[in-house]
């Protein structure tokens, strides 16, 4: 603690101006020795295992491991439990300039506990790593610096002068992070919803109550659209609780999107469509475009079906989903039904491609160039050696379309 505070008296006051209740005596509760903050959604429309998914959902984005943030990962999934349990790793910023950057690493754990109506969550564990790039920084538990003992000052009536920051800063992080929950959950909620049972939020006793309808909204003045908006509008079916986002803010390592959780290749329209699981593709760019490039082997019936359309779509799916992928990537659509197979259900883009709606993720895509990969097109031994005679056509389609849950 002494190294600490010798540390941070090196560098510029801070003048705090946030002393109110909110970071003051009781804000930050010890159990059993460690700092733990604890937070309870109520969702009456929603069953345990809609709890756990939109959880589930949120948490597989937030605790994507990548090269910034290492410990970022899933360790419990367990649906049958409601149980998710995951380690985190971010930065929390005190204070940023054009000549200088005040922060600190945080890492702390995760739990959430799912019932009928029901997810508990709570954050415990916390630790920082400070000014990590000047001889190799400063290391310490939460208990050693944002209690009430150490983060407030002797009377207790405002923040530490010093290290003060990191109470404050720590508690923004955690209403930060329990707000996205209560988001993710109230999506969910108010998709399973039905209008009578419409009530406003509630908050109290470290309760909060997600409303089980969608607000109502103000009907924005009507403009004028043109004929071929007004058609992809009308084309779309099946998109709601689906936001569209630009292609460049799509989440997650979509190395281990593709390599290890998988996604479902889908070409076709309402006519004729059919997906397959692929584990070969990515992102880049390409003539100056965002483009998504997937390998489709061309013994496989999708083959056929992507050569006849313009578009195509890339989903992806939280673990929950693996058996549907699993049986979508080992049944073919010549033999039968695969979608009714899968459980999977059918959406329509506002463009006419397919995809599901159980996607957490959903890129469209047109083509724009594809190649055929011959045994002779590959250079490297190993690679040749273990593919003798594999023969795949690589599909590059610009994005055109990003929709996220």
């Amino acid at each position: 603690m002494k190294k600490l505070l010798l540390l941070l008296c090196m560098l510029p006051s801070f003048i705090w101006a946030q002393d109110d209740a909110k970071y003051l005596a009781g804000a930050v509760p010890v159990e059993d020795g460690y700092v733990t903050f604890k937070q309870t959604y109520k969702a009456p429309s929603l069953s345990k295992k809609d709890l756990y998914q939109s959880v589930l959902l949120w948490a597989t984005q937030k605790f994507a491991t990548n090269e910034k943030f290492p410990q970022n990962k899933l360790i419990t999934q367990d649906e049958a439990k409601g149980e998710l349990g995951a380690i985190g790793e971010e930065y929390i910023v005190f204070s940023s300039s054009l000549l200088s950057l005040d922060r600190t690493r945080i890492y702390y754990q995760f739990r959430a506990t799912c019932e009928d109506g029901t997810c508990n969550v709570e954050i415990s564990h916390i630790r920082y790593w400070y000014d990590e790039a000047r001889d190799g920084g400063v290391r310490y538990k939460a208990e050693e610096v944002i209690t009430d003992e150490y983060g407030l000052n002797k009377k207790k009536t405002k923040l530490a002068r010093v290290i003060g920051k990191f109470r404050e800063k720590t508690i923004d992080f955690k209403d930060q992070l329990f707000k996205e929950i209560g988001d993710a959950i109230g999506q969910n909620s108010v998709q399973a919803s039905k209008p009578a049972e419409t009530k406003a939020n509630v908050q109290a006793d470290n309760t909060i109550v997600i409303p089980t309808a969608a607000p109502a909204v103000t009907q924005a003045p009507v403009q004028a659209v043109t004929a071929n908006t007004a058609n992809a509008q009308d084309n779309a079916k099946g998109m709601e609780g689906f936001k569209k986002i630009d292609a460049y803010q799509i989440p997650g390592n979509i190395i281990k999107m593709i390599s290890e959780d998988h996604m479902i290749i889908t070409a076709g329209n309402d006519e004729l469509f059919n997906p397959m699981a692929g584990g070969w593709g990515g992102l880049g760019n390409l003539y100056n475009r965002p483009v998504a490039y997937c390998f489709i082997d061309p013994a496989r019936y999708t083959y056929g079906i992507m050569q006849k359309n313009d578009t195509y779509t890339l989903t992806f799916y939280t673990p929950a989903y693996q058996n549907a992928i699993q049986y979508v990537g080992t049944h073919s659509g010549r033999d039968g039904d695969k979608i009714k197979g899968s459980n999977l259900t059918p959406i329509t883009t506002p463009s006419g491609s397919k995809a599901f709606a159980e996607a957490w993720l959903i890129i469209e895509c047109k083509k724009i160039a594809s190649q055929l990969f011959t045994p002779s097109s590959i250079v490297d031994a190993e690679v040749k050696a273990k593919y003798p005679n594999k023969q795949t056509e690589l599909f590059v389609g610009e994005i055109i379309g990003v929709w996220m849950k």
